[in-house]
């Protein structure tokens, strides 16, 4: 819906509501069949196969999701749909199950989302435009990032209206979904919990004519096994995220302004 109109709810037969990430209020039309049509009629068969392995595609992403839930304000627009739909080529790399039932294996190919931004509007290879360079362990699992020293205007470009930023990185555990008798779980068969994943951060820098170069250092300090609860799953793949945050200073104190700055899968293995 464009501007100048700017409301919210149901009208009619359409619904109006915002969406974060776009700056005009989205409009769908309501109906469709029934829950129950699509539940129960031999028409809706194709339909019911992909809803369940959407569900599938959803819930890894959810675990994804969850890992980087500590760089929620750094992004500016909604995950999930993005993130659930980089899921179906990997989905399809089950060529063994039935529709309906193909298994989520990240391990058979990671590296389909490194590089998945976490923005739209400021992505992080326009905020620092030098490689960063890293190390990942998945038997180890730790993992150390390295941001190059800093001058504005050379390989840095934040946001001019804010003089205070600070980097996060995050490494995280992430298991393949499979389906069973229950639908889609991990081998684990419980949700994901923090100690799925480990969180280092820089204090906050004020920005300079030039920084000096920054090391952070993520580290389970547990086997693969400590941290999944099996000595018999190795079905897991790390996940290795950098990000940058904006601040203001507000009562003496900097605090993180919410939904600016930028952040990235740095890689996976």
């Amino acid at each position: 819906m464009k501007k100048p109109f700017d409301l919210t709810g149901s009208v009619g037969k359409i619904s109006i509501y915002n969406m974060r990430g776009f700056d005009e209020p989205i409009v769908r039309r309501k109906g469709g069949p029934t829950k129950k049509m699509v539940k129960n009629r031999a028409s809706f068969e194709t339909t019911r196969r992909n809803n369940s392995e959407f569900g599938g595609r959803a819930h890894i992403a959810s675990l994804v999701m969850q890992i980087l839930r500590p760089m929620k304000y750094v992004g500016d627009y909604n995950l999930a749909g993005p993130l659930t739909s980089l899921f179906i080529p990997i989905q399809v790399l089950d060529t063994v199950s039935e529709h309906g039932e193909r298994n989520i294996e990240l391990t058979k190919n990671p590296g389909l989302l490194t590089g998945f931004n976490l923005n739209r509007r400021t992505p992080f290879t326009n905020i620092i435009t030098n490689p960063i360079s890293y190390t990942l362990s998945k038997e180890k699992l730790s993992a150390t990032v390295t941001i190059p020293e800093l001058i504005p205007g050379a390989n840095f470009f934040p946001q001019e209206q804010f003089t205070w930023y600070k980097f996060i990185s995050i490494l995280g555990v992430v298991e393949d979904v499979f389906y069973g008798a229950r639908g889609y779980k991990t081998k684990a068969g419980y949700p994901l919990t923090p100690g799925y994943r480990v969180i280092e951060q820089t204090g906050w820098f004020n920005i300079t004519p030039k920084s000096q170069a920054v090391t952070l250092t993520c580290s389970f300090n547990a086997s693969p096994a400590e941290v999944i609860g099996s000595t018999e799953i190795n079905n897991y793949s790390c996940l290795l995220a950098i990000g940058i945050a904006y601040g203001s200073m507000e009562r003496g104190e900097v605090e993180m302004v919410k939904y600016v700055g930028g952040g990235k899968v740095l890689a996976m293995e």
